[in-house]
């Protein structure tokens, strides 16, 4: 019984990364393997040890990452530069604080993910709202309501109502982001955990209960992107905040 005890404790202990980084780097004959071991490195936010790999791999929005992570930001911006995706096209203008060039995207093409990046951009403003109603608009008219892009930007207009205080509404929007993206994407997805902690931010925000969906939050980027994940420690410290007995003044 005891030694029945002992090995569960023992299968429970956290393993150290090093200890599974030469099994990782022995599977590494392959381009998958080479994937592996890199985000692998990248999930332990081990950046040093994964640029080499992600050097070999060869992917430019990869190894941008990495590369910012370490707050070697022009090298990231030249990798980003290479990648042909707009979130590559994001955190370009992100890191580099100019949103000239999400500005003449728009203006070739009015584009639902380059209004979405350019409202995030600009978090606050007046613009953000009214960038963010028309990239819903677009996605609605092209892929219907129940898209998981339209989940996304629900999610994002959520986000900015809250920052102007539009408690009603906002919560109304994330409610519906949450169950489209629980419906298309899955509940174990770091989106659907994105807005399940974006509508617990709303419903304090408004003095309501929102434990449980900071729980679901938790428990989403603790499987995906294990304990040490900045978005893990957030939701896990708002889980703990709202365990905390209330005070009788308002949150408002």
């Amino acid at each position: 019984m005891i030694a029945s005890w002992v090995l569960a404790f023992q299968l429970w202990q956290p393993v150290d990364w090093r200890a599974l980084l030469p099994l990782y780097e022995a599977r590494a004959t392959t381009e998958a393997g080479v994937r592996d071991v890199s985000l692998f490195l990248m999930r332990e936010q081990q950046w040093a040890l994964a640029e080499p790999w992600l050097r070999k791999l060869g992917e430019a929005e990869m190894l941008a990452d990495c590369l910012a992570a370490m707050g070697r930001n022009d090298e990231a911006v030249a990798e980003y530069a290479k990648a042909p995706s707009t979130r590559a096209f994001a955190r370009r203008t992100e890191l580099t604080g100019d949103s000239q060039f999400l500005e003449r995207a728009i203006a070739r093409e009015r584009k639902p993910s380059y209004l979405n990046d350019l409202a995030l951009l600009r978090k606050g403003s007046a613009q953000a709202e009214a960038l963010l109603r028309e990239a819903l608009a677009l996605q609605e008219k092209a892929l219907g309501p129940s898209h998981p892009e339209v989940g996304t930007t629900l999610n994002n207009l959520g986000s900015e109502l809250l920052v102007k205080r539009k408690l009603l509404e906002a919560e109304t929007v994330q409610r519906r982001s949450l169950r489209i993206l629980e419906a298309t994407l899955g509940p174990r997805h770091v989106r659907t955990g994105l807005s399940a902690s974006n509508l617990g931010d709303i419903l304090a925000a408004a003095g309501k209960p929102a434990g449980a969906f900071y729980e679901q939050a938790w428990m989403i980027f603790n499987a995906q992107l294990g304990p040490r994940h900045p978005w893990t420690d957030e939701a896990a410290a708002a889980v703990s905040a709202e365990r905390k007995p209330r005070s009788s003044g308002s949150k408002n």
